[in-house]
């Protein structure tokens, strides 16, 4: 058995400082239109600061129809780009991973 503390190397390079991940979970914090807030980027930046190998964003929504609930991350707009860079970046400044769950509610979508 391997060591939790043990870096995980995948197969196309990317390495996890160790074996403990932050997992999905929905906290309600994005805007509506789906940009990141400052309360989700710092929830977020402090997970990867408490020493998780990997940090993964909730579920985020790929399009407008697509969105679940109120509060809920986007990444289907350039007008998100900003926020997952800078997002992205302070994860990895932390020797986290970086990942975004991606996301369509389907026939849960809000019937416009």
């Amino acid at each position: 058995m391997k060591n939790l503390f043990q870096p995980l190397s995948f197969k196309h390079g990317a390495i996890m400082k160790n074996r403990f991940m932050l997992a999905p979970m929905t906290n309600l914090q994005s805007f509506e239109d789906g940009r990141l807030s400052d309360d989700e980027f710092r929830w977020l930046t402090m997970r990867a600061h408490g020493g998780f190998g990997l940090t993964m964003t909730c579920a985020s929504h790929v399009q407008p129809a697509g969105k679940g609930f109120s509060g809920q991350l986007g990444c289907f707009s350039d007008d998100h780009l900003e926020g997952l860079t800078r997002l992205a970046s302070a994860i990895k400044a932390q020797g986290s991973l970086a990942v975004i769950q991606l996301h369509h509610a389907g026939m849960r979508s809000p019937q416009d």
